[in-house]
């Protein structure tokens, strides 16, 4: 090296890992220049020459090389300092960074929390004590022995203060009730984002899994459903800035069908790895600040800042592989089964809803091939027994063992002026359906500057881009798999793609009955697609105007695009069927096949291009003022503006073709087509296809807010909080009665612990408070309008003139939706060791709900504020460490919360299909809750054909009458979402070892069993030959006698079959079988949701090896679900699929 730097040459011998240095940036400084060219020369020669001719001297000792200004009085010496760092309660803190202030060389904390560090004696040696979640901490050695350490908690972490997103208050100041955790405790790497790992971990969250699928959301609830027609989903808050609903996709073609399974939320954008801490604020009190967004509840998400401190870099990657569903977990058909069941049907003459095919692929296809003399018996049965045996295994060859991998790297570090967190991180998932996928690719930069003394800025800027992969119109590859008969096979002895011949029918061909199909060719000739970019920045400045007093601005803007695509080609059956009439590439174009087919070319497309803008600003004045230690006044006065501006562009074209460069084909125009057969249409629905579907929409909502909470700390134990807010809203238009909506809150508290005489004589009682919080909430819908809403369309077919439809009738009354909340709760810490929080809520609510119109207003609908729902509940969190010593500590966390909910009166008129099927969107019967469903009373199976019977189906005087209340001959079976939730949360340490384990509990639930009936058409019809079927039909009624055994009807092999009810509707017995309280299933369910197991390498050792951290873990994912065993494997969450097992590997280093 010739010229460099002295600090580089010291940089260049740690890299090689077997040295340390430590010495003072000031001091090697004032060396300009080194010159050294050497070879295999050893330490001690370097530094000779590099120190040559300067004022600097060198000690080693072991692996620390000590560089220091050389000194005439010979009595200056090195120096060792010993010590311990605990934390508050005497526990020793492992991994605590402790470097001389001045140096860039440090030492970390062992296992034990002691430490030793060395430096060169002089008059004032500064140790300055890091640690993540503690205050940074200074201290002067001035000769101790030893120095014993205590860290306090930092004053941003949740045990001091609670983060609101538009403030963050000291926690003994805060009335309401709410729940903080920290991300790391509940990161599960099988997981992209954090609403899918938030199951179990908060009394009174009901957190439910929707799908399997990648990309999915669950559905979250926070103390029960407040609002029926507006969205039900809690109020997401990143960093004070509120997250907009996600953008949704008008579903104005069938083709958008699965594109709204991977759409996402409001959350998933953000990498978990970003986030600190998530606060879930459940009552008025807590949730008012927010107004007319948070009746359903708010969840504050804090990211991840920078601390003073050296720099960091640390690394995460995980590798996560699932396990492949697999026959023996479902209780459906194998081949011979199958067959058995299709020469059962046949012999007792069943009704098929088709005449089967000839084919050789189905047992009936070669039935209808020897009656009519084109197989001789031998060959018959032959093919027969070959049936029974080919048992195709459709879950291998759709499903996989998937593989992800997502890796996150940040960089944080800063000095007491600026600090800084960078990260970047990627993440690529396979879903358990073969073609199901998502990539994803995030970076975040947050820099916080103290600007003066007395002012400080932060910007956060947020950048994702994420691809998520589905399938296409009528391609579910799970579902195929449970429903799909394996007698079928899915390729021919050449390993060529087999199509069986699958009934069809075409618009325009009566000829048309069949036309071939393969499932693996439908997706792979099909697909959907989303697309995502998101930009979002946000600033907050504050200016401590006196020590009292604060203004603070925070502005967020947020840009969210979703490229959203479906599509299918001119390969797929359903093209075919649709708009052709005959297999691809079957006919010659002068054939009347052909001249009758709309599309002889190319397939379908939808496209969506959606655009979500949006702005917040918000102004605020905070005042914090202590009169002594003990009183405190928190008061905040702020004005917030919020704007979102949607946009989309919808495209449905018809005649694509992917493979010729996506160039789209001319459908046949109308007038050229020639129909087969006397078939007639609607001529405008070929219309359509020949000019193709285009839509643009837009649509504004502003917010105008005005809000202030006030807190005030009596002798630290008398606490009282009010919160007043104010929103408008365009949804109102011009009325100024309703366009504002006020909210407020009132809260008390008392810290029963700081009174004297409960020091004196209840010692052991570390904590007791008590609280009581009352408050109005409103939420605005806003997809509602009091005004006349018109639909201006295109030119109608039938009168070739410009078109409008009634969206919305006018009603001057719709008003906000208000709730209003009571809560009392309770929490007690004993011993400093078991804690335990009890809330009582009640919450009513006047929501808004649909009622029927008749026809002649136009339209079938209309609002009203005319629904009440009642929810009230209980919610218990227990926390305690039975064993806590040097080697070990078992940490147990325990929460559950019970709700029930309630309607009251309604305008809607139900009719028997809603009371059978249930509803969360209407209110059914006053009394009863949201989602409640009835069911038909089962008396057992008629011994004389297995027909079902039922009770209470005795017909009124007069006859059957349309108008009767349908509850008088049903009986009600429960309610379909859960009413008891709860989480256990065990953590276990050894030493260097933590073994952590998460499980949920859901109770109250029920659903009806999948019907083994399902498959068959209008419930009594034989289903095609490629349809598998339940096992359950193996148990069938045969013959007289079986009903002592059986609860599962006959075949029915006549024509009549149906059942008189008293209003009517005399539906078949299969179907009133199907939906009686014999096939309701008590849906609750215990679900092991992740087992993971990590080591920490000893921090000293890490020193050693040039790192600052490194652990590794091992986790499993839904390890086990304890439900009833009459879903027969299916997963009582999801219904009709799995959740898939998932074993996961990764790796965290510190730098």
């Amino acid at each position: 090296m010739t010229g460099g730097k002295l600090e580089n040459v010291f940089k260049l011998i740690e890299q090689k890992g077997e040295y340390t240095f430590l010495y003072s940036i000031e001091d090697v400084d004032q060396v300009s220049s080194v010159n050294v060219n050497v070879k295999q020369a050893d330490l001690k020669e370097v530094l000779d020459i590099c120190l040559a001719n300067t004022k600097l001297m060198y000690e080693i000792n072991g692996r620390l090389v000590i560089i220091r200004v050389k000194d005439e009085k010979p009595e200056d010496k090195m120096v060792v300092i010993k010590g311990v760092v605990k934390d508050k309660s005497g526990e020793p803190l492992p991994g605590v960074t402790i470097i001389e202030k001045g140096t860039t060389v440090g030492v970390a904390t062992g296992i034990d929390g002691k430490f030793t560090f060395n430096t060169t004696k002089h008059d004032n040696i500064v140790l300055v004590f890091s640690f993540v979640g503690m205050k940074t901490k200074e201290v002067k050695w001035v000769g101790q022995k030893e120095l014993d350490i205590i860290l306090e908690e930092d004053a941003l972490e949740m045990e001091e203060v609670v983060v609101t997103g538009y403030q963050s208050i000291n926690r003994r100041d805060m009335v309401g009730s709410y729940s903080t955790v920290k991300a790391s405790d509940i990161m599960m790497p099988a997981y992209s984002s954090i609403d899918q790992m938030l199951q179990g971990q908060v009394a009174g969250m009901m957190v439910i899994n929707t799908s399997s699928r990648i990309g999915a959301s669950p559905k979250i609830k926070i103390r029960g459903t407040s609002t029926i027609l507006g969205n039900q989903d809690p109020l997401w808050v990143v960093d004070g800035i509120i997250q907009e609903d996600p953008i949704q996709i008008n579903a104005t073609t069938y083709m958008t069908e699965d594109l709204s399974n991977i759409i996402g939320s409001q959350i998933s954008w953000l990498n978990p790895q970003d986030i600190e801490t998530i606060t879930v604020l459940k009552d008025a009190s807590a949730t008012a600040v927010y107004g007319s967004k948070a009746s359903n509840g708010v969840i504050v998400v804090t990211t991840k800042k920078g601390k003073s401190d050296r720099l960091t870099i640390n690394y995460t990657g995980n590798l996560s592989i699932n396990t492949r569903p697999n026959y023996g977990m479902f209780n459906l058909m194998n081949s011979k089964e199958r067959i058995q069941f299709s020469e059962d049907a046949f012999a007792n003459k069943a009704i098929y809803l088709n005449e089967p095919v000839k084919q050789y692929h189905t047992y009936e296809g070669i039935m209808k091939m020897y009656i009519a003399g084109e197989l001789s018996q031998d060959e018959f049965f032959d093919r027969k027994e070959q049936l029974e045996t080919v048992n195709t295994d459709w879950f291998k060859l759709l499903t996989r063992s998937a593989v992800s991998h997502n890796h996150n790297l940040s960089i944080s570090g800063g000095t007491e002026k600026v600090t800084y967190n960078v990260s970047a991180g990627y993440s690529s998932s396979l879903g358990q359906e073969i073609g199901n996928s998502q990539e994803r690719l995030t970076g975040r930069v947050a820099v916080n500057a103290q600007l003066r003394k007395n002012i400080r800025t932060n910007v956060t800027i947020n950048a994702v881009t994420s691809k998520t992969k589905g399938f296409g119109q009528n391609v579910n590859p799970m579902s195929y798999a449970t429903t799909t008969s394996r007698a079928l096979p899915a390729y021919d002895e050449n390993g060529d793609l087999l199509f069986y011949r699958k009934s069809a029918s075409y618009l325009l061909n009566n000829n048309v009955t069949d036309l071939g199909y393969n499932f693996i060719n439908e997706r792979d000739n099909s697909g959907s697609s989303v697309e995502t970019s998101r930009f979002n920045a946000t600033l907050d400045f504050s200016w401590d105007i006196t020590d009292w007093l604060k203004y603070q601005f925070t502005g967020g803007y947020t840009r969210d695009n979703k490229n959203n695509e479906s599509y299918r080609t001119e390969k797929t059956f359903g093209i075919a069927e649709n708009y052709r009439g005959y297999d691809y590439n079957t006919v010659d174009a002068d054939s009347p096949e052909f001249k009758s087919a709309m599309l002889p070319f190319g397939g379908e497309l939808f496209t969506s291009d959606a655009l979500q803008s949006s702005y917040n600003i918000q102004n605020k004045l905070l005042v914090s003022k202590s009169f002594n230690p003990d009183n405190r006044l928190n008061i905040m006065v702020a004005m917030e503006l919020r704007s979102t501006r949607f946009s989309n562009n919808s495209n449905t074209v018809w005649g694509y073709a992917p493979d010729r460069g996506g160039v789209a084909i001319q459908p046949t125009p109308p007038d050229e087509l020639v129909p087969i057969s006397n078939t007639s249409t609607g001529w405008g629905i070929l219309r359509n296809i020949y000019k193709g579907r285009w839509k643009k929409e837009t649509k504004t909502d502003n917010f105008l807010s005005f809000f202030g909470t006030f807190a005030y700390s009596l002798k630290n134990r008398y606490i009282a909080n009010v919160t007043i807010r104010n929103d408008a809203s365009n949804r109102f238009g011009q009325d100024a009665n309703n366009r504002f909506d006020p909210t407020y809150s009132f809260g008390l508290a008392w810290h029963v612990t700081e009174e004297d005489f409960m020091r004196e004589y209840v010692p052991w009682l570390s904590a007791l408070n008590i609280n009581v919080t009352y408050g109005i909430q409103g939420n605005a819908l806003t997809s509602l309008s009091p005004d006349l809403l018109l639909h201006q369309m295109g030119v109608a077919d039938l009168y070739n003139q410009y078109y409008t439809t009634i969206s919305s009738i006018p009603n001057p009354h719709l008003s906000w939706e208000r709730t209003r909340s009571w809560d009392i709760g309770v929490d007690l810490e004993l011993f400093k060791m078991f804690s335990v929080a009890f809330d009582y809520y009640t919450r009513r609510s006047n929501a808004i709900v649909s009622n029927t119109l008749p026809f002649e207003y136009g339209t079938t609908t209309t609002n009203l504020n005319g629904g009440i729902v009642h929810n009230r509940g209980v919610e218990f969190t227990v926390s305690f460490t039975p064993v806590k010593t040097e080697d070990w500590v078992f940490n147990v966390s325990l929460n559950s919360s019970k709700n029930w909910n309630e309607t009251g009166e309604s305008e809607f008129n139900a009719k028997l299909n809603n009371f059978l099927g249930g509803a969360s969107d209407k209110i059914l019967k006053k009394g009863y809750p949201l989602g409640g469903f009835w069911s038909y009373s089962f008396a057992g199976l008629s011994s004389e054909d297995g027909r079902p019977l039922f009770n209470l189906l005795d017909m009124p005087e007069g006859g059957a009458d349309p108008e009767i209340d349908p509850t008088t001959f049903l009986v009600y079976s429960g309610t379909s979402e859960p009413d008891f939730t709860g989480g256990i949360n065990l953590g276990l340490r050894y030493k260097s070892f933590n073994l952590s384990s998460s499980f949920a509990l859901l109770i109250g639930s029920k659903k009806r069993l999948p019907s083994p009936y399902a498959n068959f058409p209008s419930s009594v019809r034989i289903p095609e030959p490629d349809v598998n079927l339940s096992r359950d039909l193996l148990k069938r009624w045969q013959k007289p006698g079986d009903e002592k055994y059986t609860d599962i009807p006959a075949l029915v092999t006549s024509a009549r079959y149906n059942i008189e009810t008293p209003d009517g509707s005399n539906p078949n017995w299969i179907e009133a079988w199907a939906q009686s309280d014999v096939r309701v299933v008590n849906a609750s369910f215990f679900r092991c949701r992740q087992l993971t197991l990590t080591w920490n390498m000893d921090p000293a050792v890490c020193g050693r090896v040039g790192l600052k951290s490194l652990s590794l873990n091992a986790s499993v994912n839904n390890l086990f679900v304890i439900a009833s065993k009459r879903f027969n494997g299916f997963d009582p969450e999801l219904g009709d699929s799995v959740m898939p097992k998932v074993y996961s590997f990764g790796v965290n280093v510190g730098f």
